[in-house]
């Protein structure tokens, strides 16, 4: 009885062990099942001695079709192939199903990338892995294997290809000689003007390294900009001293040797960088710049001379006046009528007001505009000194700004000015009578504002200053139209003058 316990309690132990394993056998197979769908895997077999496949439901399914519509497991390779290689495909894959049946390695395994077409008419890509089967002889007697749809993939690969593709034609259609290189500082692409420029072929320098590419340029192997991008500066410094760097660019006005002649070329350089912030290689265009440097100095050079021409016709100009003006000085003095000596003295000082400009634009670095606050104190101290006997009983006021004025305002200005100061100096004041002359001259937003108020004798309330017989008035509303300036008089405690005009309509 113990004997027989013994064997039946063996028994059971056994039966259980044999349930235990069969389900972790189904286990693994679900979930291999399971992880083949994932990966879009499907397994087959090929029997050498029957020249036929052997497929399951999945593997149909793979094909857009099923077995119940195929009516077997079972297919040739001849209408396999029909079935579902495109015919362009034919050949490729049945020329690599050969090579697997010659071979004698029991341990050959294959791989091969080509398209089907489902039985709906898509088009798909896959991936065949292929081993070969064979006996306990080591003869080989089929193969088996698994199909991956790789659809997807072969699609972003393509779209990947004709992304570089066009980045390929756009480097190449740049007009600036353009090169970049990977990580490992190998060229891998090298454009036509790059061509044009160093007479070396891309399919001469494509793949190649260790500074290859600066032959070319310096006649020896160094690092060019497109090798310093995410260098320090220290190390950039010792390549290029006048490197500039905005952000992570880095540009150079150099010189360099390109065919035997000394050429000045502008190059930049910028990293670049995969869509995970992984550097990946740089990018450099080179531009010859040698005629714009020269065309550049000969500008220079000639706008010096025009300079120079133009100071001195500024000089000669106001020597011209100034001999005017000495001229009219020495005439007044033989001039006994007092009425016709003060028009040869306002004559003169007319003269003596365009000669300190010229004057100015003599001596300035800008020959266009003058320091106007300047002119007006010369001028108005100028004319002080003539028309006042005694300064201690007419005080003279400026309060102007630092304006600087274009030559086609400041004469037409300058001259308003010296009639009005001439205007107040002569007769806004009985003689010994003493008073002020307050001149500002501002600018306000667009407009400028030019001020001479006095405190004298007014003018007559009925006078009507823009019709009058006065020369000087008569100047003085010319001039104002000239620079499309506005003129009031103020007569209520005094004389004041106000001109206003816009700059942008100098």
């Amino acid at each position: 009885m113990t004997g027989k316990r013994v064997l039946q309690a063996d028994e059971k132990n056994n039966t259980s062990k044999r349930s235990s394993t069969k389900q972790k056998f189904k286990w693994k197979e679900k979930h291999l099942k399971r992880s083949m769908e994932m990966a879009k895997l499907v397994y087959w077999e090929y029997d050498i001695k029957k020249d036929q496949f052997t497929f399951d439901d999945d593997f149909y399914s793979f094909y857009g079709t099923s077995y119940q519509k195929e009516g077997s497991i079972h297919m040739s390779p001849q209408e396999y192939s029909k079935r579902f290689i495109p015919p362009e495909e034919r050949v490729v894959v049945g020329m690599e199903v050969a090579k697997v049946l010659e071979t004698d390695d029991p341990y050959y395994s294959s791989i091969l990338k080509h398209s089907i077409i489902w039985d709906d008419g898509e088009r798909r890509s896959i991936i065949v892995r292929t081993q070969v089967i064979a006996d306990e002889n080591g003869q080989i007697i089929g193969t088996r294997g698994v199909n991956q749809d790789i659809t997807d993939l072969k699609k972003a690969e393509d779209a990947l290809s004709e992304s570089d593709r066009l980045l390929s034609n756009i480097i190449d259609f740049l007009p600036d000689a353009t090169f970049t290189i990977d990580s490992d500082g190998r060229v891998i692409s090298w454009n036509r003007a790059m061509e044009e420029m160093t007479r070396v072929w891309s399919e001469e320098i494509l793949g190649k390294e260790n500074h290859e590419y600066a032959l070319p340029f310096y006649g020896m192997r160094r690092p060019m900009l497109i090798d310093l991008v995410t260098a320090p500066d220290d190390e950039i410094l010792k390549y290029y001293p006048d490197v500039k760097r905005k952000g992570r660019r880095l540009s150079i006005e150099t010189d360099v040797s390109l065919k035997g002649d000394i050429r000045t070329v502008w190059a930049a350089a910028v990293p670049l960088y995969d869509s995970k912030g992984n550097f990946i290689g740089a990018i450099e265009s080179v531009r010859d710049i040698t005629q714009m440097k020269e065309s550049r100095i000969r500008i220079k050079k000639d706008l010096k001379e025009k300079e120079m021409l133009l100071k001195e016709i500024h000089h000669r100009v106001k020597n011209n006046l100034m001999v005017i003006s000495s001229l009219l000085n020495i005439q007044a003095r033989y001039i006994k009528d007092k009425e016709s000596h003060d028009i040869f003295i306002e004559s003169k000082n007319r003269a003596r007001s365009m000669a300190i400009i010229h004057e100015r634009l003599y001596r300035s670095t800008d020959l266009k505009k003058i320091d106007f606050r300047d002119y007006i104190r010369s001028l108005s101290t100028e004319l002080f000194h003539s028309y006042v006997s005694n300064p201690h009983v007419l005080k003279l006021n400026l309060n102007v700004d630092d304006i600087f004025l274009d030559i086609n305002t400041a004469i037409p200005l300058g001259l308003i000015i010296n009639e009005l100061i001439t205007n107040s100096l002569k007769h806004a004041f009985s003689e010994g009578k003493k008073g002020e002359i307050n001149i500002d001259f501002h600018k306000k937003d667009d407009n400028y504002e030019f001020i001479l108020k006095d405190d004298g004798i007014g003018f007559p309330e009925d006078l009507d200053f823009k019709n009058t017989d006065s020369l000087g008035l008569q100047l003085v509303n010319s001039f104002t139209d000239q620079i499309d300036g506005k003129i009031e008089l103020n007569s209520t405690n005094g004389t004041e003058f106000k001109i206003t005009f816009k700059e942008g309509e100098i």
